[in-house]
């Protein structure tokens, strides 16, 4: 399963260089009902360092959701996540691992805004609606 960031951005590589929020949007397929205010969803954390790794981190405290229009539900697991960034410049599409976004210069997208956003290639058994 593919799923969007809720954000769009329009320099990738530096939204990675400081301490964020990314947003998405996912019911997990064994999340059968949901009476949790806001929509079903999990929200990943990025952590810059000294040295220049980026580290993204899936957001389990509870803290993390307050004010926020996403809620976590149990079934979601990072181990379970690919994330990458589909960047967008002159309407096409380059799909890059964040590990790749080192060789990448900041960009600016063209056109009306911000256009390139991050997404998670999910991993579920969606005819057994439980992961693999």
């Amino acid at each position: 399963v593919i799923i969007d960031c809720m954000d769009t951005c329009s320099k990738p590589r530096s939204l990675l260089s400081k301490e964020a929020k990314l947003r998405f949007l996912f019911r997990h397929p064994s999340t059968i009902s949901c009476t949790l205010p806001g929509q079903c969803g999990f929200i990943l954390k990025t952590v810059p360092s000294e040295i220049g790794l980026r580290t993204v981190t899936l957001c389990t405290d509870k803290e993390d959701y307050l004010n926020e229009p996403v809620h976590l539900h149990d079934e979601i697991r990072a181990e379970d996540m690919h994330m990458y960034v589909d960047l967008v410049i002159n309407e096409q599409h380059y799909l890059h691992p964040i590990s790749w976004l080192c060789g990448i210069d900041q960009i600016d997208v063209p056109g009306n805004g911000p256009l390139s956003r991050f997404k998670v290639l999910y991993r579920v058994d969606a005819s057994k609606k439980t992961l693999f």
